[in-house]
This record gives structure tokens, C-alpha cells and sequence, in this order.
């Protein structure tokens, strides 16, 4: 990257930042020579002052052209690693700024020498060049029975968290991999979770981003049954952000539903997994849409069939839609992915209850007079019906043939349930993907 995209940065946040008070949010801190150790002794103290409107200006040129991960992060987050960067190398502008009064930003204070160093600098900084952290997300109904590991995340038993690379200088003996959370030192309360999800990332709330697409790319792996069947099981859920030395630990939601069926992982998933593992990590714009449609699927899984049916549409949406024509484009692209499956008619009405509740004709789709017109016609429940048309795109669209759908774990009891006559032969009922069967 050119230098000049360093020093122009780094001019931008030198003009958002002043020395009288009044000109902006205050930030006081110690600092030292970048590099000295925990045990020297600060070089002084010094207070100083962001203008909001100049810092934003800042971190928005720095998201643009920064490290990629920084566009998952909002523009206060990067405002916030601004004020980290200054704090760490204020070192350099205490030359020119630490003893003398004046008025004005430190753009005009500051000497070429100094924007040079704090350039050199900045171009070494987790804005332009992070290291990544490990996080680590407990998983309850997950449970894996061949570990997967890939450059990006891993999927793995709970016992086999030792096992995995730690950053820093973490190491086998500092993890306790049966329990959340994972470290030996941790004095306080514990749970056990059944697997571990890990992403390496340069930062947690970036990891917590691709933890909702690969749980949203799981979530697709149960049959329709199972995906929203829930139980009253105890769950929990939680972080541990591991970096160079130190580690960060939070008690939280759950990341999955309490399903009443666990999710196996084994060997044939990893092909799967494989191009979920590539794909995040790419920058062109159709994976990127593949990427986003999973985060929507995720957010949407815990969620009731009423809840559930627009952020269903979302999902569709954000895979196949386009800024003008949406519907169309979503029809055309569904009808590519699933070809000869779908009704295509059957596919237009669905989508027309869609745009009824999307384009605000309903707050509820439960309100919507296509909801009632959609099973007089096809005697289907139409939520039912979007979901299955999502599942299916997404898992042709991203994976294709690779995609492995989980086994019904009620197998063998509906098999003898339905030899003794006690349920029908086919549980299916009829959907918009059997419709032309």
C-alpha cells in the first residue's frame, strides 16, 4: 500500500485532535515510549481533545482503506481503535505538542518528521496490519463427532480444545477444554459445553460476525422438522477472546436455540465446511451476498413462524435480490438455483405475500390477505413453505453438491410407528418442492 494512503490518514487524525479544552471529547492518558515494557515509568501525562465530526471523517477514510476485517466494524469501533493508536504512540507527537500551548489542531503543529513515524507507525497498527485472536464460542447442541479445522474456524469435541493452535504464549496447559471457561486459572463459575467453535480473527466482534454465518450455514444442516423444535434443556453461552498475552472472558446468550435434537458433525461435513471456511474469507461481491444471506438465516432461526417470516424474506433478499425488480430478481434466482423443484407460479404467490409484508401492506404476516389466499389455493402453510425455498437455495447456492443434510434422529421410531399403522407412510405434507413431484 502507498505511503501517502498512511500519511494522509494519519493527517486526518491529526486534524481531529486538539489541545483546548472545549474543542472536543476529552481523552487523558499516560504514555511511554512504544515498545518499553509494563514496568517503565510513564513519560507524562496528557489530556487532549477529539472533534467528533473530524474523527469520524477520519474513520471512515481508515474503514475504507484499512485491513478488510475493519468493514465489519462500525465507524465508532474504529473511532475507538484511533484513540488506541494515538494513545500508543503519542510518544511521537510529544516532541512537538507535550510542553507548548497553542491553539489550532495538531495538523498544524506537527513536523513531517513526526507524520512520518506515526505513518510507519500506523501502517503496522491493527487498523492496517492485525494480528489475529483466537475466540472461542461454547456450543451446546453441537455435537462433533470428527473435529474439523480449517485456517479460519474450527468445529471441534469439547476435550479436543488443548489440541488446537493458541495464540501467544497460551499453550496447552493454560486451557481446561471440558469446561467455559476454558482456562485453569478461572476461579469462578463454569459450564460444560458439548463443542467448541474457535474463529481466528483480529478482533471479537469481527469473530462474532462469522460465528453467525457458519452457526447460520449449521443451522441449515437439520431437516425442516427439526430445524425449530425446541426443548426446555438447560443452554448457556459465552466468549473467550485469547490474544498475544492476555485473555477476556464473558457469560452471554446462547448461540444456538435449544434444539430438541443435537447437530452431529462427522466426516462428511468437512467438504462442506471446506468451502464455508474459503468462502468467508473472500472479497468478491456474489460470496460476499452468500455470506450476509447465512447471517440472516442465523438471526432468523430462534425466531417464531410469525418473527421468523421476514427476516426469511431478508435471507432471500440479500442472496438474490437486486435494487430495482426485487421481486422478479428473487424469483429468477430461486427458480435457477432449485430449477425443475419449484412451481413457479406456486413460487410468485409466495413472493407475493413476501412484498406484502416486507413493503409494509402488513405488520404481521399473519394480517396479510395473501396468507389466507396462499393456503386456500395450495392448502400449505406459506411460512412453512418460504422456509424450505430458502434452506434449499442456500444450500445449492453455496455448497452445491457438497452440502450434507443431517439423518432424522427419529429414524427408527417412525419407521416402527408407521409399520405398526400408528402414523401414515409419508410425513411429508405438501410443499412447494414436492408440488410438481
Amino acid at each position: 500500500m502507498s505511503k501517502n494512503i498512511y500519511l494522509t490518514a494519519v493527517n486526518s487524525i491529526l486534524a481531529s485532535i486538539a489541545q483546548e479544552r472545549g474543542s472536543g471529547v476529552l481523552s487523558s492518558f499516560e504514555f511511554k515510549k512504544p515498545g518499553s515494557s509494563i514496568y517503565d515509568r510513564p513519560a507524562g501525562v496528557v489530556d487532549i481533545f477529539y472533534n467528533f465530526n473530524k474523527l469520524m471523517r477520519a474513520s471512515l477514510f481508515i474503514r475504507q482503506h484499512g485491513h478488510s476485517y475493519l468493514k465489519y466494524l462500525s465507524i465508532e469501533d474504529v473511532s475507538a481503535l484511533i484513540h488506541g493508536f494515538i494513545r500508543d504512540n503519542y510518544y511521537y507527537l510529544a516532541g512537538d505538542t507535550f510542553t507548548r500551548r497553542f491553539s489550532g489542531s495538531y495538523l498544524e503543529e506537527v513536523s513531517e518528521i513526526t507524520k512520518n513515524k506515526l505513518a510507519d507507525a500506523l501502517a503496522k497498527s491493527e487498523l492496517f496490519f492485525p494480528s489475529n485472536e483466537l475466540t472461542l464460542f461454547p456450543l451446546v447442541p453441537v455435537q462433533v463427532k470428527q473435529d474439523f479445522e480449517g485456517e479460519i474456524f474450527f468445529l471441534v469435541r469439547s476435550i479436543s480444545l488443548g489440541s488446537m493452535k493458541l495464540p501467544g504464549n497460551f499453550n496447552a496447559g493454560d486451557i481446561k477444554s471440558e469446561f467455559f471457561p476454558p482456562l485453569t486459572r478461572w476461579k469462578g463459575r463454569t459450564e460444560a459445553p458439548a463443542s467448541w467453535l474457535g474463529i481466528r480473527s483480529p478482533n471479537s466482534k469481527v469473530s462474532s460476525k462469522l460465528k453467525a454465518a457458519i452457526l447460520g450455514a449449521l443451522a441449515l444442516a437439520p431437516k425442516p422438522r427439526y430445524r425449530h423444535l425446541f426443548s426446555g434443556r438447560s443452554i448457556f453461552g459465552g466468549i473467550c477472546a485469547i490474544s498475544t498475552g492476555n485473555a477476556t472472558v464473558a457469560f452471554g446468550d446462547s448461540h444456538t436455540p435449544q434444539l430438541m435434537h443435537d447437530i452431529v458433525i462427522r466426516s462428511e461435513d468437512h467438504n462442506w465446511l471446506s468451502i464455508l471456511a474459503a468462502k468467508l474469507v473472500s472479497e468478491q461481491k456474489e460470496i460476499r451476498r452468500e455470506i450476509k444471506a447465512l447471517e440472516y438465516f442465523y438471526r432468523a432461526w430462534p425466531y417464531g413462524p410469525s418473527e421468523r417470516f421476514p427476516v426469511l424474506c431478508m435471507t432471500l433478499d440479500a442472496i438474490f435480490g437486486s435494487t430495482c425488480h426485487s421481486t422478479a430478481a428473487v424469483i429468477d434466482g430461486v427458480q435457477h438455483a432449485l430449477g425443475s423443484r419449484i412451481d413457479r407460479v406456486r413460487l410468485r404467490d409466495l413472493m407475493e405475500l413476501r412484498a406484502s409484508v416486507i413493503h409494509g401492506g402488513a405488520p404481521d404476516v399473519y394480517d396479510s390477505s395473501k396468507y389466507r389466499r396462499y393456503y386456500k389455493l395450495y392448502e400449505a402453510n406459506p411460512i412453512h413453505d418460504l422456509e424450505l425455498v430458502v434452506s434449499a437455495s442456500l444450500r445449492k447456492r453455496i455448497f452445491g453438491v457438497d452440502f450434507v443434510e443431517q439423518n432424522d434422529p427419529n429414524a427408527e421410531i417412525i419407521e416402527k410407528a408407521q409399520s405398526a399403522g400408528h402414523l401414515p407412510r409419508s410425513l411429508e405434507r405438501s410443499n412447494i418442492l414436492n408440488s410438481t413431484a
